[in-house]
Parts: structure tokens; sequence; C-alpha cells
């Protein structure tokens, strides 16, 4: 399935990366034509601003020989016109008569001709002369003429109108709209499409975690995924079937011994009580019968429970919920702890802390099974005090819920039998409070347990108070 993942993954990341890419390569070449564009406008007017300014100083500086030797050339440049043009960034320069040829000249290449005809003028006059970009200037009866360097200008005719101006104006900002428009559908149409893709993934998952049958169309590029659902499926149903098999044969395994065991079980109760009620018996007879009888019990009592826990677990177990008042059954549960459980002895002492008001505070609950948690909660402390302990149950509440906070005097709930309650460990026997918590899940509530500063514990049952 992860591999199925990660082709998924993989295959919608490159469809995003190329989308990226060609929006990237298209912006760029846009970017590229724009700052070409505004480069060469930026160049050229560098070039005319600086060159001309520096070509009319230069121009200004040049004088006929007054010592009418026209050899070798008849024009020259002063000091400072020289200072200009060494700082200037020309590399050569000539000064042209009317007739076309040189009448001055400085670095002038090899390569450059010093006799021109009119075509030749108007040739290189806005474009090249002997691949070198030039710039000219008419200066009173001269034509000078400066050879700029090819590796730092480039001179192209470019003509644009102000229509096409104010077109490439606009553009620019309809190219950014575009481009966030192009992304937005671009994102948008796949996600729409990765989403009707997983939609029946998503689906299945819930209906898997809800031990639902799932058959999903194993095609596109979620196919493999969902042969793996649907396979994942079908192992799923087919082992809670074999657990739904296995649990009920094991409720009614129990339930059939249970129900066997009944019938012995009371004929052993039956005769152990009239052997301890036979006055022909000697004192030390009658008190093994009796023994036998409260052994009878406790183990008709263990059945009960075995039966009760196993049907609640599996949810099996109807519940007859009813509203009834909390402190009444708590009462109900002592009055019957009394009358059953302290024939055996030790003395016991019960006390129920409570405000008023918790008098009238009703539950929605199943009374039998809410009367067995209260039992068995009670009959732990006498369980485990069999020399006699003062116990006190206090109600409370605690937001939503009603508290009953069993306490006794005695040392307490080891640790190793709270921890058994959420690591089962069958060398631990608890099977009191474990049906205990469940007869409180099963109301919404809960088994808690709060530590003693010497270590051990005292139990709190929650159930939800009813409106």
């Amino acid at each position: 399935m992860m591999k199925s993942l990660f082709r998924i993954i993989r295959r919608y990341s490159l469809t995003v990366g190329v989308i990226i890419l060609i929006i990237l390569v298209s912006n760029g070449c846009l970017l590229t034509g724009i700052g070409y564009y505004v480069s060469k406008q930026e160049a050229s007017e560098r070039f005319s601003k600086i060159s001309v300014s520096t070509m009319e100083l230069i121009g200004d500086e040049f004088s006929e020989r007054k010592d009418g030797n026209q050899m070798p050339l008849p024009y020259v440049l002063s000091e400072k016109g020289m200072e200009i043009l060494e700082d200037s960034e020309f590399i050569w320069a000539m000064a042209l008569d009317r007739e076309g040829k040189a009448v001055w000249q400085w670095k002038l290449p090899p390569e450059i001709p010093v006799q021109y005809s009119i075509q030749d003028v108007a040739a290189f006059s806005r474009w090249y002369l002997a691949d070198y970009p030039v710039r000219v200037l008419v200066s009173g009866e001269l034509l000078l003429v400066f050879g700029c360097d090819p590796g730092l200008i480039f001179r192209h005719s470019l003509v644009i109108s102000e229509p096409l101006v104010e077109f490439l104006a606009i553009y620019g900002k309809a190219a950014v709209f575009i481009n966030l428009l192009v992304i937005l559908l671009f994102v948008l149409g796949f996600g729409c499409r990765f989403y009707r893709s997983m939609k029946p993934i998503a689906q299945g998952i819930e209906d898997l975690a809800a031990q639902k049958p799932v058959h999903l169309k194993e095609r596109g590029a979620v196919g493999e995924l969902a042969g793996k659902l649907n396979e994942a499926s079908e192992l799923l149903l087919s082992q809670n079937k074999a657990l739904a098999r296995r649990d009920f044969a094991r409720t009614e395994w129990i339930a059939g011994v249970s129900h066997d065991i009944r019938t012995p079980l009371s004929l052993i109760m039956g005769y152990s009580d009239r052997l301890a009620r036979d006055p022909s018996l000697q004192n030390g007879n009658r008190l093994l019968a009796e023994n036998i009888r409260r052994q009878s019990l406790i183990i008709r009592q263990l059945i009960a429970d075995l039966n009760l826990t196993s049907k609640l677990a599996y949810q099996a177990q109807p519940l007859k919920k009813t509203r009834c008042l909390l402190v009444a059954l708590l009462r109900s549960a002592i009055s019957d702890i009394y009358n059953e459980e302290l024939e055996q002895g030790g003395e016991y002492e019960f006390e129920i802390m409570m405000k008023e008001e918790m008098e009238q505070v009703w539950v929605q609950a199943d009374e039998g099974l809410l009367m067995r948690a209260l039992r068995n909660l009670l009959g732990n402390s006498i369980k485990h005090n069999p020399a006699g302990c003062q116990i006190t149950v206090s109600l409370t509440r605690q937001e939503d819920c009603l508290s009953c906070f069993v306490q006794d005097t005695g040392p307490g709930i080891p640790e190793e039998v709270v921890q058994n309650m959420a690591k089962p460990d069958s060398r631990v026997h608890i099977m009191g409070l474990c049906l205990t918590d469940q007869i409180a899940r099963a109301h919404d509530g809960s088994l808690e347990f709060q530590k003693r500063a010497e270590g051990n514990y005292d139990a709190m049952l929650l159930i939800r108070e009813s409106l």
C-alpha cells in the first residue's frame, strides 16, 4: 500500500512540477524579452544622452590649423577636447569634411576607410562601420564619427509606435493576472481531480474503520490502493466472523457450564444447610457444614459474575434502564451486605457522606446491574478486611456525573490490582472489579482509582446523572 501511495504522490508531484516548469519557462521568456527590450532602451538612452553630450563638448574643441599647413591633417583638437575624448567611452574617432574625407582622426583602426561617399555616410550613420557601432554628430563644417566598443554596445534598429507601447504596458499587468489565473485553474483542476480520486479511498477507510464491507473500483491512479483496501476489508470481515463465532461459542459454553453447575451446587448448599441445622451433629461437624454452605454461596456468586461479565463483554446482556435514586440503591446494597455477607464475623461500620440535595439525585440505569456494581465495591472492602473495618461512601457531583467514592480503614486496593485493570494478568484475580468496570462503562460511566499517601488505592464509581 505504501508503494501505491508513493506512486500516486510521485505522479501528481511530477505533474505539478511540469506545470510549474511550464509557467516558469513562459514567464522567463517573457521577462527575458521585456528585460532585453528595457535594457536596449536603457542602453540606447545612455548611449544617446551621454555620448551626444560628450560629442558636443568634443566638437566645440575642434579648430583649423592656423599655420596654413594642411599636412598631415587640416584640423586639430585642443588639449581639453583630447582629455574629454580620452575619458569617454569611445575607442576611436574621426572628422569628415563635406567631401567625405577624413580631416582628423584618433586611434583609427586600419580597417576603417578615410574616404566616404554620401551613400557610405548614410549607411553607417545609424548603424555599424566595419563592425563598430558608431555615433555621428555634425559640428560646423565637420561630421564627427565616434566608434564604440562592440563588446559593450549593441545597436539595433527598433521602431515602436505609441499604441504598441501602451499595449505593452497593459500586457504587463494582464500577464500577471493571466499567470495567477492559470495557476489557480491548475490548482483547482488538479485539486478536484485528486479529490475525486481519493474520495472513494477515504470512504473505504471510513467503512473499514466501521467494520463495513468495502468494494472499491480498482481503476485509475488509485486502483492498486483500492485493491489493497478491498483485500483488507475481506480479511477483516473474515476475521470478525471467526471472532464472532468464537465469542458466541465461548458465551454459550459459559452459560451451559453455569447451568450444569447450578443443580449439583444447589444440592450441596441444601444438604450443607440441613447438616448445619441438625442438632444431632456435634458442633465441629455443624461448623464444617456451615463452611461448606458459605463456600457454595461464594461459588454461586462467582458463576453468576462469570456469566454476567461474559455477556457484558460481548454485549449480550440487555440493559433495562429506569430512573432510580442512587442513594436508595446504595442503602439497599449496604442492607444486603449486612444480611448476607456479615455472617462470617468481623465488625464493620458503614457511613454515607453526602449533601442533603443528593437525596433526590436520579440516574438512568439498570437497577439490578448497578446494585451489583455497588455491592462489588463494598464487598471488596469486606473481602480484604476479614477482621473488620470502617467503610465510608461519599456521594458527590463531578460535572455531569455522580461519584460514589468508597474508602475503608483497611490497607486499600493493591497496586498490582489497579495495574491489572489496564493490562490483564491471569495471575491476579479481580473479577469483581472488572465486572464493576464493565457495568460502569455500560452506563456511560467509569471505574477509577484514587491513590492513597501510603501507596494503595480506593475505588470510585462514576455514573452519568439523569436530567
